[in-house]
């Protein structure tokens, strides 16, 4: 039997959305179309699927595991892993056919290693830390650790790539920092022999923000699911993709005074009718919307009261004429000007929509439209 609780996937929202982002993009510029933690919870292999019918040129994933699944599935643009793979799977991805992330020479010597033993070649893109301090080679350091890869000669160094920290933020200075670094380090790479076959630095914010960051790729994961990365993408026509829905399972009566949920943190002020939903934090409803949250039943916009429990969470239906177990609720909708939009929901919580839809669990069934 299917759960009453599911997450609600438009298909036809994801591919729409990925048009209205290359329509951004110059001739010739290619849209990497970033499908990691499950596509940001919308589900990897249907969305990729859609995104790829949309014109998508290549599919960044964390993982190894995640761009297997992607071939597996028949998925045959070309693939990136952004994470750092591990040597016991450097193998699937040469069987595969995964381009990899070297952050460092010691990484790229590793796969040179695994490469030679196994006979294979594999694709690079090299990492340029020009100012996120996480994942990269110093850009200074770049010339000479491109230089260093293209000599190991199971590795061919397809891309050279940096991720910007501020592109979402005010700080406009500090993505015009990073993209003075990353130039520094592409001229010094060609001087020393070492040019990448393709550049990329642009995120959803910054193909939106600085179009002197589109090099001959953009990266874009969230603006593909609809959701704003930063005011300024507005000016992108995009449509939200997910929204959260469940239902009434049972209705409880509580009277003026009584407490509801663990430690009683909302004492009903009035006589209530209190709906319980079978969604909780388990399921990636976030704790925090402990009184806070809202769902929609009937048309009307219904508080949450009490702690957000592991499997359930409770909602004030007194306002609601008849109602009744088995009515809809739902807890986020596809529209940017709801009240519980995936970027309300997150404000609600203090963090971002990243967060909320990639928290939502396994267990919730993804059901596609």
């Amino acid at each position: 039997m299917p759960r009453p609780t599911y997450a609600e996937v438009n298909l036809a929202a994801i591919r729409a959305n990925c048009r209205a982002v290359k329509s951004r993009l110059a001739p010739g510029v290619r849209l990497m179309a970033v499908v990691k933690a499950d596509a940001y919870g919308h589900g990897a292999v249907p969305a990729a699927q859609a995104l790829q019918e949309a014109g998508a040129d290549a599919f960044g994933v964390a993982l190894v595991e995640e761009g297997v699944a992607l071939r597996v599935a028949g998925l045959a643009r070309p693939i990136l892993v952004m994470g750092i793979a591990p040597p016991e799977e450097i193998l699937a991805a040469a069987e595969y056919d995964l381009a990899l992330t070297a952050d460092c020479p010691d990484t790229a010597r590793q796969f040179q290693r695994q490469a030679e033993a196994h006979g294979r070649r594999l694709r690079v893109h090299l990492k340029i830390d020009t100012g996120m301090s996480r994942l990269g080679v110093r850009a200074e350091d770049a010339p000479a650790a491109a230089a260093a890869l293209a000599r190991l000669d199971r590795l061919v160094l397809e891309g050279a790539y940096t991720h910007f920290a501020c592109a979402d933020g005010d700080a406009e200075d500090s993505c015009r920092r990073q993209l003075w670094r990353l130039r520094g380090a592409l001229e010094g790479m060609r001087a020393a022999g070492a040019a990448p076959l393709m550049v990329h630095a642009a995120n959803s914010s910054a193909l939106v923000r600085f179009p002197e960051t589109h090099f001959d790729m953009v990266r874009s994961g969230l603006a593909l699911y609809g959701i704003r990365s930063c005011p300024d993408a507005a000016r992108v026509d995009l449509c939200p993709a997910l929204s959260l829905k469940t239902r009434v399972v049972h209705l409880k009566r509580v009277l003026h005074g009584e407490g509801v949920s663990y430690g009683h943190r909302w004492t009903a002020r009035r006589d209530s009718l209190v709906g319980v939903l079978p969604i909780g934090y388990a399921d990636g409803y976030p704790r925090l919307l402990t009184n806070r949250g809202q769902a929609r039943v009937e048309g009307r916009l219904c508080p949450v009261v009490g702690a957000v429990c592991m499997d359930s969470t409770m909602v004030d239906l007194t306002d609601v004429p008849a109602a009744r177990a088995g009515l809809e609720a739902a807890l986020i909708e596809a529209d940017h000007d709801s009240p519980i939009s995936a970027e309300a929901v997150a404000a609600a919580c203090s963090t971002i929509p990243y967060e909320i839809l990639t928290g939502i669990a396994a267990r919730v069934p993804r059901v596609y439209v």
